[in-house]
């Protein structure tokens, strides 16, 4: 058995910099975006992008089907077993196809009533041009988690990075032949497409030893992907809760003014998602040990690096931001700004426990982890949905923060119950 401190290999900081890396790179991208958009289109249009992206990324967690998570989780499984890893792969991506073009398909013919719900023709718009990107983000998100379950973890920093780069080009693209914003959403199904051929180039699922174990592995990612996407689903939805709810009850104009601030709440929490998407498959192979106390004493280690980054970044970003506020629309910045404190303290909590909040997934335990999330995402819709009417933006912000800090609890609680570790990972049993 591999002692804690192997685990927190030159590989494992090798990972953590190449991903943070390309996290560096999503960031500054999409403030370069955001300020564009606003710069260029007007923070009206700004906020039915946002809308858009919102929409499209909780709409792709039911394109993949929670199948990327069961491939991750079977490729670390396996992943000295050449035979399997080749099955648990193709099979993977064969459902992402079967389930990708339908989700493509329903999303497409929703757009309109979509657009109705958020009371805005451009979002029903610009979520129709995105649609088709369900099906290849799909594919992709599958065959990231192959590479996330062999530690490849180089290659999956580069696709990521790609993507990002390949939305901001064509938004200057739409800016440059002048189409209307809502076209920006197609940004996000040609990003797919680009990405798409180089990521299956890099997994090469074509490749190993054949056997006959197809038919099983099918059965098996169907099995964990149906008890797993309420907690992809969630997940994503989770962070995106605030934007999504004050569509409803709010105008574009304000709904860009709070998502100006979540770009930067969002790139914050993703942090510690970096750390996660690192830690995730040496989770695997921790549980597989049968070892509580060295999960324990590795959990502790990973979310007090966690913290440590994530208070740096978050008062680095804190401080920095008034000063953005002469290079955009007048009120913008201003009007952020308590969103964004109110915010950041929340999530400061939470930091530390995101790089092991999927740990049941890894476990084996999609159902529980869904039902942890469940709980989670609850308890932010309702306080989203008491405090939006009666603050505005003002109440987003508190009611996100509050459901941050909840989530930390109820993870520890999941963790001592179904885990067995007394107390969770901060317990002393």
């Amino acid at each position: 058995m591999a002692g804690t401190q192997s685990r927190l290999d030159r590989k494992f900081l090798g990972d953590s910099a190449w991903n943070y890396a390309a996290f560096a790179l999503m960031a500054a991208t999409g403030v370069v975006l955001n300020f564009f958009i606003a710069a260029y289109f007007g923070i009206e249009t700004l906020g039915v992008f946002n809308q858009i992206y919102a929409v499209y990324v909780v709409t792709a967690q039911l394109a993949v089907f929670g199948i990327h998570d069961s491939a991750q989780k079977y490729i670390a499984e396996y992943v000295e077993q050449a035979d399997q890893r080749r099955s648990i792969a193709l099979s993977a991506i064969l459902i992402a196809l079967a389930f990708g073009a339908s989700a493509a398909v329903i999303i497409y013919l929703s757009s309109s009533g979509i657009g109705t719900i958020a009371s805005s023709e451009s979002v029903g718009a610009g979520v129709a041009l995105a649609a088709p990107g369900l099906l290849f983000f799909a594919l992709n998100k599958v065959l990231l988690g192959i590479l996330n379950g062999e530690r490849r973890m180089r290659a999956f920093a580069i696709a990521q990075g790609g993507r990002v780069l390949s939305i901001l080009t064509f938004t200057g693209l739409v800016a440059l032949m002048n189409w209307p914003g809502y076209v920006l959403g197609a940004g996000f199904s040609i990003a797919e497409m680009i990405i798409i051929g180089p990521v299956i180039w890099a997994v090469k699922p074509w490749t190993g030893v054949s056997d006959s174990n197809l038919r099983h592995w099918l059965n098996k990612h169907i099995n964990f992907g149906y008890r797993a996407i309420a907690n992809g689903f969630l997940a994503e939805s989770y962070i995106r809760v605030d934007v999504i709810m004050l569509g409803v009850f709010v105008s574009d104009h304000d709904v860009g003014i709070y998502s100006f601030a979540a770009l930067f709440i969002e790139g914050l929490y993703q942090v510690p998602v970096v750390v996660r998407t690192v830690v995730n498959p040496m989770l695997v192979r921790l549980i597989g040990d049968d070892a509580p106390g060295e999960l324990r004493t590795f959990a502790r280690k990973v979310m007090a690096m966690s913290f440590v980054i994530f208070a740096i970044t978050a008062i680095a970003v804190v401080l920095i931001f008034p000063y953005l506020a002469p290079y955009f629309p007048d009120g913008l910045v201003d009007g952020s700004y308590p969103v964004l404190l109110t915010v950041v303290i929340g999530l400061g909590i939470y930091a530390a426990f995101i790089p092991v909040d999927f740990v049941l997934l890894q476990a084996g335990m999609p159902g529980r982890q869904s039902l942890l999330m469940t709980a989670n995402i609850s308890i932010n819709i309702a306080l989203n949905a008491v405090l939006i009417p009666l603050m505005g933006i003002e109440g987003a912000a508190l009611a996100t923060a509050i459901a941050f800090t909840c989530s930390a609890l109820t993870l520890n609680v999941a963790v001592h119950r179904w885990l067995g570790l007394r107390g969770g990972f901060v317990g002393v049993g």
